[in-house]
């Protein structure tokens, strides 16, 4: 590793970690303001302090590709104003030298969202979610919902009803996931370790007539799954693996796995995006001169297109659901929009 690939590496860092700690340090205070007006009737100090730190991984998760454009404007708009670019390329340093240690800043900033989002989040959100119902919402706990629940090979969803009675699906499958028989009741109740159903749906797979269909008007099912008081999964506070076989498990009953699908592909693609932040950001704010008002204007446009970014990815599901776009493509539209973007400006910058 070259000494200049470490100033520019370890300097590009320095302003990721910088501009991370203004934004969240920005976003903290504005919602302190918010919610202190709960502050004696629904929460106590110590509980917005808590609020507020499980907030801080929610925000990283979402703003650091925005982060990371920001600090790469800066940085380059620094190096430009000086002439320190100048300085490089007059060198015979190729643009792909500049932007690899800028890429690489990028990814650990992207690996370290991942991790966050993987490994932090989980613990974080079911937390947060609780605080923001009952004492901010002023709503009661969530003390039944629908409820996805697993046992071994075997997936539950539980619908509460009335008098401890439950709508029940329940889907076996292999250890591949392939269903091999799933059981449906609108009437359900669990005592002495069993489902008791009535009129229970059972259908299962055949080589034969594709479907095998039939109706029992009691079915007991063995279960160690009763009925408990957590709130339905979401999909963020689950990690990458089990998305994934939440979403495979969801898709073999026929059941709606869109929102899991999405945030599957949302895991990856947002670290990505910090990739191309860099290109974006190199493209608009690398200047041979050092005329401030070209260098403002170059960090202006990055800022607002951070802002656009971050608005974009946030509503790019419902948009995608309005035109009906698969999900999986939806999760990556802002990805290869804004890289078509970054390279079409590169190439315009560099002359090709």
């Amino acid at each position: 590793m070259s000494v200049l690939f470490r100033w520019i590496f370890f300097s590009s860092l320095i302003r990721i970690a910088g501009i991370t700690i203004a934004i969240v340090a920005i976003f903290l205070i504005a919602e302190s303001f918010d919610k202190s007006r709960f502050v004696g009737q629904t929460m106590t100090v110590g509980l917005l302090a808590e609020y507020l730190l499980l907030k801080i991984p929610l925000m990283i998760s979402d703003f650091m590709p925005v982060v990371v454009l920001i600090a790469s404007a800066i940085y380059i708009t620094e190096i430009s104003h000086h002439h320190e670019l100048v300085a490089m390329r007059s060198s015979g340093v190729s643009l792909a030298f500049v932007l690899k240690p800028l890429l690489a800043a990028a990814l650990c900033a992207g690996l370290f969202t991942f991790a966050v989002g993987e490994w932090v989040e989980p613990m974080t959100n079911a937390r947060l979610a609780t605080i923001e119902r009952v004492h901010v919402q002023k709503k009661a706990p969530l003390s039944q919902g629908v409820q996805w629940l697993r046992e071994g090979e075997q997936l539950m969803k539980l619908t509460p009803l009335t008098n401890d009675y439950f709508a029940l699906m329940a889907l076996k499958t292999d250890t591949q996931g392939r269903w091999l028989q799933r059981i449906d009741s609108d009437k359900a109740s669990y005592s002495q370790g069993h489902w008791h159903m009535q009129k229970a749906t059972i259908s299962a797979p055949d080589t034969k007539q594709g479907l095998l269909i039939s109706v029992q008007e009691n079915f007991a099912l063995a279960s160690t799954i009763s009925p408990t008081t957590v709130a339905p999964l979401n999909p963020r506070d689950m990690r990458w693996f089990d998305l994934l076989q939440f979403s495979r498990d969801l898709a073999a009953a026929g059941l709606a796995s869109a929102e899991y699908v999405f945030q599957l592909h949302r895991k990856v693609a947002s670290p990505l995006a910090c990739l191309i932040m860099v290109i974006l950001a190199y493209s608009l704010c690398a200047n041979m001169g050092s005329r401030i008002a070209a260098n403002s204007k170059g960090l202006a446009l990055a800022v607002l297109i951070g802002f656009i970014f971050y608005v974009f990815s946030s509503t790019v599901v419902i948009i995608a659901g309005n035109i009906q776009l698969p999900i999986a493509f939806a999760a990556w539209w802002p990805n290869i929009m804004f890289a078509g973007i970054a390279g079409f400006l590169l190439l315009t910058k560099e002359g090709y």
